[in-house]
């Protein structure tokens, strides 16, 4: 007893100090963003203030100091999540096993849980859509119109998207009123994007993941109001996110099911068939993902590689199937894509985007060194700056959150290759403005605290602009879309929560609302599967992640954006709870 005791604490300690050390793989990080971003909100640098050696060596120490005072109670509360309630979610420690259904007990299918949890989405939205009825018709729906009725399509939004919007608006012209075309795409897109929701509680309640975990999930897509007022939103961020999850969700099933050779034994010939659809359908919805966005596509080719390597785990005869598997679901994919793109362009005879979209960052820190360092740049370099960023519009334009006003003036089409040399002298030169423009413009994807993402158009209910946005975009005449609100009251007390910001008064539920935590989230996701030795769970979720990357690249911060990441994650993290269960079907392991 005495030997088994001894045994018992040793391994507990070993236990303790492995989740030591993974807790301070996400609080270490976290712990950087909070003084970071502090900084920069109260500083406008991360580097401190004063320029001498002596101040960068004592805003560097404190640096340290704060870091490490944070990264405690920071890994203190992720271990809280890696531990789960307790060793026995550790996969591979004995008790690990999901629990049992008791006898007797019986489980509904599957549809009608997804018919049950779609209904109820969507009948908790049709307030909010009598609200804002026909529709918010926001944010780039006036662009993509207009391209509508000119016939004159470009790739800068996507094509799909753009005719998908398109097809309700000509209903609308049909119709005599294009405020009804508007109004039956609200409706479709809201049972879309309810069933979308459905499917994934659905998928956890296959799954046996805690009732509580399920009914908080439920409330948060019923009633939470960016869920709500997206579904209404004629921007192409909705239909993707919705498509992302639709991805990671069939993703999760292929590669983390269990397949015989895990124990469990099903019927060859209906696992087999089950596999193949699973299959078929990932790639069906990688295929719509990638025409839905333009950068999901490069967020997918960097994932790819990485999820073909984690299949190889194991130097085993199912881990090559699972790579030569993937690796033919992959290729099929972007041949379809790539087929159905180039149809798209030229069915519609579409010109091509601007590649200035892809020069936001670069630009921002060239805008922001004129505007902090002007007298400190050299006169020739300071010649040759003013050829693509004038100073007769640069100290007014330049925002530190917003890419835009700079994006939009910067002259680049004349020699792209001299801006980009330009670029790289001027950052040799000054490369601490460079670190601070890029981290403040992308401050609300990392720093849990910003509020700038949810000011950088404007704030109030009459511009519409705040969190979300809902002003009502103009049309030529003849095609305008009409607001008539059947439910004012609704609509103003929504209108303070997404256009005055009212959210961030409320200490707590205010983090719900910033797209930060989603991001963390996803980050504590990815370690609580690493810190368990679940290695595989980690896969689904490499898209995400590359996609998050994706937009540190963006021009701005908004919540559109991050959707994707909002809507997934709280799914796919129960996935890891205690009691979930994995998959008992043929994988491609």
């Amino acid at each position: 007893m005495a030997y088994i005791r001894k045994t018992d604490i040793y391994i507990l300690l070993v236990e303790n100090k492995r989740l030591f050390c993974y807790a301070l793989l996400w609080g270490i990080p976290f712990s950087i963003s909070c003084v970071l971003g502090w900084r920069l909100v109260h500083e406008g640098t991360v580097f401190g203030l004063g320029s001498s050696a002596a101040a960068y060596a004592g805003s560097f120490l404190l640096f340290l100091l704060e870091t490490a005072v944070l990264s405690l109670p920071a890994a203190a509360l992720a271990s809280m999540v890696m531990r789960g309630g307790g060793r026995k979610c550790d996969r591979g420690v004995p008790g690990s096993e999901p629990e049992k259904v008791a006898e007797g007990t019986v489980r509904r299918p599957a549809w009608q849980a997804w018919l049950f949890y779609s209904l109820l989405i969507f009948l908790s939205w049709v307030p909010v859509f009598l609200a804002y009825y026909p529709s918010v018709f926001a944010y780039d729906a006036e662009g993509q119109l207009y391209q509508v009725l000119a016939g004159d399509y470009s790739t800068h939004h996507p094509l799909l998207h753009t005719l998908f919007l398109g097809a309700f608006f000509r209903l609308g012209v049909a119709l005599g009123s294009c405020s009804a075309g508007m109004a039956v795409h609200s409706v479709v897109q809201m049972a879309l994007m309810a069933g979308v929701f459905g499917w994934a509680l659905s998928f956890l309640y296959e799954r046996r993941v805690p009732g509580l975990a399920r009914t908080l999930l439920l409330v948060f897509f019923a009633f939470f109001p960016a869920h709500s007022v997206l579904s209404l939103s004629t921007t192409k961020d909705v239909l993707f996110a919705a498509l992302v999850l639709l991805y990671t969700l069939s993703l999760y099933r292929i590669v983390c099911s269990r397949s015989p050779g895990d124990g469990q034994h099903a019927v060859a010939g209906q696992s087999e068939k089950a596999g193949k659809r699973e299959v078929a359908l990932c790639v069906f919805w990688t295929v719509l993902m990638l025409l839905f966005r333009n950068n999901a596509v490069y967020a997918f080719v960097v994932s790819a590689p990485v999820i073909y390597a984690g299949l190889g785990e194991r130097n085993t005869w199912s881990s090559r199937a699972a790579r030569k598997t993937f690796l033919c679901m992959t290729l099929l994919a972007l041949v379809l894509y790539g087929v159905c793109a180039f149809s798209l362009k030229a069915f519609t005879h579409a010109q091509s985007g601007s590649p200035r979209e892809m020069l936001s960052v670069p630009l921002q820190q060239m805008a922001r060194t004129r505007v902090r360092a002007e007298e400190k740049i050299d006169p020739s370099l300071r010649q040759e700056l003013e050829k693509y960023i004038s100073s007769e519009w640069v100290f007014a334009a330049y925002n530190p959150h917003l890419a835009d006003p700079v994006k939009s003036r910067a002259v680049i089409h004349d020699d792209p290759a001299g801006l980009i040399k330009t670029w790289v002298k001027l950052g040799w030169k000054h490369p601490a403005i460079y670190i601070d423009a890029f981290l403040d413009n992308s401050l609300g994807l990392w720093y849990l605290w910003d509020t700038s993402h949810a000011q950088v158009y404007g704030i109030g209910t009459e511009s519409g602009f705040g969190y979300l946005s809902t002003d009502n975009r103009a049309m030529p005449a003849g095609f305008e879309v009409e607001e008539h609100s059947l439910i004012p009251g609704l609509r103003a007390f929504m209108e303070k929560i997404v256009s005055d910001n009212a959210y961030s008064r409320i200490p707590v539920v205010r983090l719900l609302f910033a797209p930060a935590l989603y991001w963390w989230l996803l980050y504590l996701y990815m370690v609580t599967a690493l810190y368990r030795k679940r290695y595989r769970e980690t896969l689904p979720v490499v898209f995400l992640a590359a996609y998050c990357l994706t937009l540190l690249l963006s021009p701005t911060v908004l919540v559109r954006y991050s959707y994707p990441v909002m809507v997934t994650i709280p799914v796919i993290l129960p996935c890891l709870a205690p009691g979930a269960r994995q998959e008992e079907s043929e994988n491609i392991q």
